[in-house]
């Protein structure tokens, strides 16, 4: 289809890529090019391959920070790192069957299904009891914090009002006092 000078190229575009890019380039309404033209090496079809391998190199380049980004986002920088997960935990749940064909004697036989739902529910426990912990590690200190300016401002409110009682205690003392002053003075 294209010349072999552009195999650089249209090797690191997708099959899908390389047929579009032909179409477009039969098809474009102001500057098709034949198809005798796109089998022969020409700037134009060059200039448009490059192109193309462009925006989709950028495209691959964007999905590759989108992904990055999303990562980031699921553990957030600021919180703290947590090592208290054991770090090969896992969970497994699955349903083995037991043969009771009578190639199993009787004393194999076992119930596989309730001992598996044991071991999973001892499982989710301790992970119940891994998250808590990290919680506490994780979100104590910023609800003592929370707490801690809580209680200064409560103390800063009262001082406040206090404070207002006061003036208001002074300005009605200072009333009296004018009230008393314009009285003797117009006697």
């Amino acid at each position: 289809m294209f010349h072999s000078d552009y195999k650089h190229i249209i090797d690191r575009l997708p099959e899908s890529l390389v047929k579009r890019a032909c179409e477009r380039l039969l098809h474009h309404s102001k500057d098709s090019v034949p198809l005798e033209s796109i089998s022969r090496k020409s700037e134009q079809v060059e200039s448009y391959l490059r192109h193309t391998l462009k925006v989709y190199e950028n495209s691959l380049n964007k999905k590759k920070c989108k992904t990055m980004t999303q990562k980031k986002l699921l553990r957030p920088q600021s919180w703290p790192e947590c090592n208290i997960f054991p770090t090969s935990l896992a969970i497994y749940v699955t349903d083995i069957g037991v043969q009771t064909n009578g190639t199993w004697p009787e004393a194999l036989k076992h119930d596989y299904k309730e001992d598996n739902n044991r071991w999973v529910i001892n499982e989710l426990k301790v992970l119940f009891q891994h998250l808590l912990d990290y919680n506490r590690q994780t979100f104590g200190k910023f609800m003592q914090d929370i707490e801690k300016d809580y209680r200064e401002r409560v103390t800063a409110n009262k001082k406040m009002r206090y404070e207002i009682e006061n003036l208001k205690m002074q300005l009605l003392e200072a009333e009296k006092e004018l009230a008393s002053m314009k009285s003797n003075s117009s006697h």
